[in-house]
């Protein structure tokens, strides 16, 4: 045991550019995790209040994107870091090593990158979770001069998480060499496979099928469920392309060897059929590129979505006239707008914070009870007047009218509640029990819960009310007539605009956490590229000292990575594609796919410059180093 220890430390020193950056992967995941784990802790700790509802609801949709997203890069990484070495362990297999030594070997090199990573991410995590409340508090998830109280439980869970994640990743990348009989797999290791198996081909399609399921769900299951479900399968077509790879690598290598044919010279024949050959060396470099793009324009896409679905919802929602702002309070503001000439009537209608629990299947188990409140707000309905229109799909406002009485929007109550059925709502530390009377469309813009008038006791000192004005006549007169007496009005168009303008200010934490994730994956990425470049340095030294020239290496390089590059933005907007057209109609009802173009064009960008300079400066790195030794040595 002592010399598996001992060998795995020096081939960790020998190999240790890869294995730097492994470490660096891990560490950035860890600390990803770690983060997002202590939020979700503070969260169920506090699930009962507002602040701690608001904090799980957040920590929780995005924990399992993260959790996805760090294991794929963790496994890829390692993966990337092992299978160029499949020569070294076929001659430890052909001069005596048994099976078993070699997976040891690999798993106690993985355990020596982690145990030195893994607690460096895990610290850092625990330092950055406390530090970004500021940015949870811009965002209004949890109030000013919240605090966080730690413990080691995320960084427990990180650590389970991550180091069996890399050591199946190695076993998985030494297996074949392992298993193989020595002069097999010696053989084996000097070139690639030119088929997929049966099992990887099978996984392929499967994944696929299930993708492009979950990628359409919103046709099924509109609204905002159907469109996070979007999201996620964009992430699965990734994993499915990423089985698949060789063969569409393959098939891009020789359509445009066979299409460019004599014109590409021999620099460039070389390349597409150096990329034809070694397929699964590409896959490897395409995927984390791809998936960058994929996940960064399927989220803005969907952030973009809610934003128009919102204004949407608004605009068509609110059927008064004016919307009125700014009062001291509710009352005084109707009278007075109410007393102007060429006002019909007026309605009040306040948004109260509140924690909402619909499912009250697991009451009995503690635990599970206090997760199942969740944050939300209630918005009171003028009863009279018709002011407001969520799109009722069952049930009907007027019985809001009645004690103890809520409407739910058709997303909040989706596959947990009916007409009929009860809600707990907790306002200001009292829990009042509900009765559902109706169904409606319109959440997003118009909130999840509707009720008829404020619940008793709730402190409504914070709430900023809203008038709805329904004018008999010359609109822009009374408008006028409002503004005069200091309070903000406007139409229902502008309206929209400002509430489009508010979701858009809360998608800033989204965006701070989508660019994380994009953050983690673009280490990840570039890191495959300069370890697939390094890979091949015995190849480049060959064919520099059978003639080629450095300009004709480096051509070749430019060719291989610019059809990489393209390939993998090919695969990540067509992975990405269904999910947006699914995001569309499930948040707008419309078919088309919902694109944000300033970021899916910035994430091309990024995709194009970390695909295409850091191999080319990887290999410019590798001839500098071998002319300099070649100089020395002919002194």
């Amino acid at each position: 045991m002592n010399a598996t220890w001992t060998s795995a430390r020096a081939a960790v020193s020998v190999h240790r550019v890869s294995m730097v950056g492994s470490a660096l992967v891990v560490a950035c995941s860890a600390a990803l995790l770690t983060a997002t784990g202590a939020w979700l802790e503070v969260g169920v700790r506090g699930a009962g209040d507002l602040a701690g509802s608001m904090l799980l609801a957040v920590a929780s949709s995005f924990a399992g994107t993260a959790v996805l997203i760090a294991l794929l890069v963790v496994s890829s990484t390692f993966t990337v870091a092992l299978r160029p070495r499949a020569r070294e362990f076929a001659l430890l297999r052909a001069v005596g090593a048994t099976v078993g030594q070699v997976r040891r070997l690999v798993a106690a090199e993985v355990l020596v990158v982690a145990a030195v990573a893994a607690p460096l991410g895990v610290v850092l995590g625990l330092l950055l979770a406390p530090r970004l409340t500021g940015t949870l508090a811009a965002a209004g998830v949890v109030p000013a001069g919240f605090t966080m109280a730690l413990s080691p439980w995320p960084a427990l869970a990180t650590l389970a998480l991550l180091v069996p994640t890399a050591l199946g990743a190695a076993r998985l990348a030494g297996r074949e060499s392992a298993r193989l009989d020595p002069a097999g797999a010696v053989r084996a290791s000097a070139v690639e496979a030119a088929a997929l198996s049966r099992g990887r081909a099978r996984t392929a399609v499967t994944l696929a099928v299930v993708g492009l399921a979950v990628a359409i769900a919103p046709f099924v299951a509109p609204g905002t469920l159907g469109a996070a479900g979007s999201s996620l399968g964009a992430v699965v077509l990734v994993l499915a392309a990423a089985l698949a790879g060789p063969v569409l690598v393959r098939w891009a290598a020789q359509r445009a060897l066979a299409t460019a044919g004599s014109r590409v010279g021999a620099v460039g024949a070389l390349a597409l059929a150096n990329a034809h050959g070694f397929s699964r060396r590409l896959t490897g470099a395409i995927v984390p590129l791809a998936l960058l793009l994929a996940l960064g324009t399927v989220q803005s896409g969907a952030s973009s979505a809610m934003a128009d679905a919102a204004e949407t919802q608004v605009r068509e929602g609110i059927t008064a006239d004016l919307v009125v702002q700014g009062g001291e309070g509710g009352g005084v503001q109707a009278s007075v707008v109410a007393a102007l000439p060429g006002v019909v009537s007026t309605g009040v209608t306040t948004v109260i914070p509140a924690t909402v629990q619909i499912d009250q299947e697991d009451e009995d188990v503690p635990v599970l009870g206090a997760l199942a409140w969740e944050a939300a707000a209630l918005r009171t309905v003028p009863l009279q007047g018709g002011y407001l229109d969520p799109g009722v799909v069952s049930g009907s406002l007027v019985d809001l009218a009645g004690e103890r009485a809520i409407a739910v929007s058709r997303d909040a109550a989706l596959g947990v509640a009916g007409v009929g059925d009860p809600v707990d709502v907790r306002v200001d530390g009292v829990e009042t029990q509900y009765t559902i009377v109706a169904l409606y469309e319109r959440g997003l813009g118009l909130g999840d819960y509707l009720v008829g008038a404020v619940p008793p006791g709730a402190s409504v000192a914070d709430s900023d009310p809203t008038l709805l004005v329904q004018v008999a006549r010359d609109a822009d007169r009374v408008r006028a007539a409002i503004a005069a007496t200091g309070l903000a009005v406007t139409d229902v168009e502008g309206y929209a605009q400002e509430v489009r303008a508010d979701a858009d200010r809360r998608q800033d934490l989204s965006t701070w956490l989508l660019l994380a994730l994009l953050a983690l994956v673009a280490v990840m990425a570039a890191n495959t590229l300069v370890m697939v470049t390094r890979s091949r340095r015995e190849e480049l030294g060959l064919l520099r000292r059978t003639g080629a020239t450095r300009r004709q290496l480096m051509g070749m390089v430019v060719i291989e990575s610019s059809l990489t590059t393209l390939t993998a933005v090919v695969v990540g907007l067509a992975c990405a594609l269904p999910a947006l057209v699914g995001v569309g109609q499930g948040l707008l009802g419309v078919p088309v796919p919902v694109v944000d173009p300033a970021v899916t064009g910035a994430l091309v960008g990024v995709v194009v410059l970390i695909g295409m300079v850091v191999p080319t400066a990887a290999v410019l790195g590798a001839t500098t180093r071998s002319r300099w030794s070649q100089t020395s040595r002919a002194r």
